[in-house]
């Protein structure tokens, strides 16, 4: 299922704080949810790839710089939605009161 577009309204330059009232916070999740599980999948593709490769270093190597990159656009995704990646698949979305925190494949949101 892919995520309405309906509601995403700004992109957030990479060092810009968001503060989400808890309505837009939960407007989030669907598009963190399709952003997280694409980036899942293709990590387990490069991964296996990386473990069946582990005689061959220089493709290994290759994989490796793979699996930084997809790392890498998956946070700077995160990041200019206005929330903040804690770690592979978990953000935490600045709330007016508090922080909110989303971890795939979660469809809710916990306060922090």
């Amino acid at each position: 299922m892919e995520p309405s577009l309906d509601n995403v309204r700004t992109i957030y330059p990479l060092n810009k704080t968001k503060i989400f009232k808890h309505e837009e916070a939960l407007e989030l999740i669907p598009l963190l949810m399709h952003i997280s599980a694409k980036t899942k999948r293709e990590l387990n593709v490069l991964n296996s790839q990386l473990g069946f490769l582990k005689t061959n270093s220089e493709k290994a190597q290759q994989i490796q710089e793979k699996i930084n990159l997809e790392l890498q656009h998956w946070s700077d995704k995160i990041r200019r939605l206005g929330a903040i990646p804690v770690s592979l698949c978990k953000v935490r979305i600045p709330g007016d009161e508090s922080h909110y925190l989303w971890e795939y494949p979660e469809n809710r949101l916990y306060m922090h």
